[in-house]
């Protein structure tokens, strides 16, 4: 029998996406379930130290504890489960005093057990990206607030198999996203491949715009750490002019993800942004 366009839409529907008006109604709407949230230890302050100073804290536990990322147990991110005598007195205090790192994490809710929560997320701390296998930050939240509306039914199969629902801060408001139809929860041996849709959608993002600007100012301090040091005169500056040169390969239609020094350096040339004693070295070099 021929599919309805109804049913061509729920079979490829994405996440389903409500405003969520506040943590402390998210938090007490459904209270059969258990609550979770995925942190970001290396947002600043730690979250972490401020669930246990208030005794929101069940269970805690490093994902990375006990995988082939052990090695980072200092920056891993951690499954926390609260304890359901909290949950009004944390949602109170998230709506009144909300965390200032945009990355600090986000929440959701489940009824399996503690054991599958920590099993499930220690196996989706790598995906495959292409050809690439990446260690995958989805408990960070600038991540996770791109690719969750486009969440497809396999991805909330697979990759939110445990999640009833979620909750997360974006920019100005909260969204509470939710299991699509026809996307019954799954466990898969097989790695986590994000789709060619998914892939697009985070080249295209903002968040992924200023990963790769951060990441090339990195490298860029490790190998030229003295000319570095001239350029952030005053502090942030190299980064701004990373930001306008990147700004102007993408005019160009230059892919900024294999973008390398040697072209910033001739930027900074052309624009008379280098020290002389550089600038006459460079010349040279050409």
């Amino acid at each position: 029998m021929p599919q309805t366009v109804i049913q061509q839409q729920m079979l490829t529907q994405t996440s389903i996406s409500t405003p969520g008006s506040t943590w402390l109604s998210w938090l007490t709407a459904t209270p059969q379930n258990d609550v979770y949230f995925l942190i970001n230890t290396l947002s600043d302050p730690n979250p972490v130290k401020r669930f246990y100073a208030h005794d929101w804290i069940e269970e805690a536990f490093p994902i990375y504890h006990g995988t082939a990322l052990a090695h980072l147990a200092e920056v891993s991110p951690w499954l926390v489960k609260v304890k359901r005598s909290q949950l009004f007195h944390l949602g109170k205090m998230l709506d009144s005093e909300p965390f200032s790192d945009p990355s600090w994490g986000w929440a959701y809710q489940s009824q399996l057990d503690w054991r599958t929560q920590i099993t499930h997320w220690q196996k989706y701390q790598f995906a495959w990206m292409g050809e690439e296998k990446i260690i995958f930050r989805f408990f960070d939240a600038r991540i996770a607030r791109t690719l969750l509306p486009k969440l497809g039914r396999g991805d909330w199969a697979l990759l939110m198999m445990p999640v009833e629902d979620c909750f997360i801060e974006e920019s100005e408001t909260k969204v509470i996203y939710s299991r699509p139809p026809y996307a019954e929860p799954f466990i898969s041996p097989a790695d986590y491949i994000l789709s060619e849709a998914l892939i697009k959608v985070w080249r295209n993002s903002e968040q992924a715009y200023l990963n790769v600007i951060d990441n090339f100012y990195i490298q860029f301090w490790e190998n030229h750490p003295t000319l570095a040091d001239s350029l952030d005169e005053p502090e942030g500056r190299l980064i701004a002019l990373i930001r306008e040169w990147m700004d102007e390969c993408q005019q160009k239609r230059l892919d900024t993800a294999y973008l390398f020094d040697d072209l910033f350096l001739r930027y900074l040339d052309e624009k008379g942004y280098l020290p002389d004693m550089t600038r006459s070295a460079n010349a040279v070099s050409v």
